[in-house]
């Protein structure tokens, strides 16, 4: 049975700042090898598994990049100056440690630290904001710019925070702190959705297992790997606000954490699809949640939905608290609920008579 802690944690525990995906891609094929028919990888560095050999093509889809910093240049004192690469809240970035990855290796790195300028040197106005990213620079413990150079530090040298996966709380607690579970944790998910289809494989169905790329700045990989495809149906996987201290409710839908997944119901998604997560939900006995999505959801499911003239398409999320900082947080159990619900709806879409009403709403 698959452990999904030690998965996440086996994931997270390489870097995967995106356009720099390698070291984590590599895992996941690993993992993905362990369940899936075929794992291949295309162009853009999505991989993608297949389990089953039907004349449908469901794809299931969850990106494994990860915000993070890239250098952009290092000054004579061997200070770096840095960008985001995706959206990095300021306010958590200040006064961050970490990684400065320096290798393709797992231990290939040095610890940086934002720089932080001592409450006692600022005026009044500078404690009351924090600055912009691109005031700050990173302390690589260093003394000049040489150092910096002969360990391979340069422009375009990314970063990633440095804490890692642990459990919050108590040892024993369901609930998880880490950097980058988005959306890495969905990935995970997707292996407990590999391991229960590959001991019963859908009927009519060939599921495509995707882990995508290049999310956080555009949903680049989920275009790609739709085109090239094409499926009939898709499920895309992502986390999604809960509430959280100064966090009401009303601004997240009520979703909470340890509440199970979310299933998204909005014009980004198929009416047919959305009622047929609910019913597998209820038929097995998963806990879940709903949420309205008006518009853009922010997700692959944004770009499958309307590849190649349209796709049947649906979001079944992650609750997350305190999204896009280092110390975001998850259910361990969510993640199992999330894992078992996408395989009860494929094994729907494979066996169900929702799956003649799906096709005719897409005519």
């Amino acid at each position: 049975m698959v452990d999904l802690y030690k998965t996440l944690k086996y994931f997270m525990e390489a870097p995967s700042v995106t356009g720099f995906e390698q070291q984590r891609r590599e895992r996941i094929i690993e993992v993905f090898s362990k369940y899936c028919d075929t794992v291949n990888v295309d162009v853009m560095g999505n991989v993608i598994g297949v389990i089953g050999d039907g004349e449908r093509d469901v794809m299931l889809a969850g990106h494994y990049d990860q915000l993070g910093f890239m250098i952009s240049h290092i000054d004579d004192d061997g200070f770096a100056g840095f960008k985001q690469v995706g959206g990095w809240d300021k306010r958590v970035a200040y006064g961050t440690r970490v990684k400065v990855w320096i290798g393709d290796g797992s231990e290939d790195y040095i610890v940086g630290a934002v720089a932080v300028k001592a409450a006692h040197l600022t005026d009044a106005k500078e404690r009351d904001k924090s600055p912009e990213l691109k005031d700050m620079l990173l302390d690589l413990g260093l003394d000049s710019k040489e150092e910096a150079e002969k360990l391979g530090i340069k422009s375009g040298t990314v970063c990633t925070p440095y804490l890692d996966i642990t459990r919050l709380g108590t040892k024993d607690s369901d609930k998880l702190v880490g950097p980058a579970f988005d959306d890495v944790c969905c990935v995970a998910g997707l292996v407990k959705t590999m391991e229960i289809l590959s001991k019963n494989k859908p009927k009519n169905i060939k599921v495509h297992f995707v882990a995508t790329v290049q999310e956080e700045i555009g949903l680049r990989g989920a275009t790609i790997a739709a085109y090239n495809i094409k499926p009939w149906a898709a499920i895309a996987t992502d986390v999604t606000h809960a509430v959280a201290p100064g966090v009401k409710p009303n601004e997240v839908g009520g979703i909470r954490i340890g509440k199970g997944p979310v299933v998204a119901l909005g014009g980004n998604f198929t009416r047919a699809l959305w009622e047929m997560m609910e019913s597998s939900a209820e038929k097995k006995g998963i806990p879940c949640q709903r949420q309205g999505v008006p518009s853009r959801s922010g997700t692959d499911a944004w770009a499958i939905q309307v590849e190649r003239g349209g796709t049947i398409c649906g979001l079944i999320s992650m609750p997350n608290r305190y999204m896009h900082s280092p110390n975001e947080v998850i259910s361990l159990q969510d993640l199992e609920n999330l894992g078992s619900l996408i395989a009860a709806t494929v094994q729907a879409l494979g066996e169900s008579d929702l799956v003649h009403n799906v096709e005719v709403y897409r005519r």
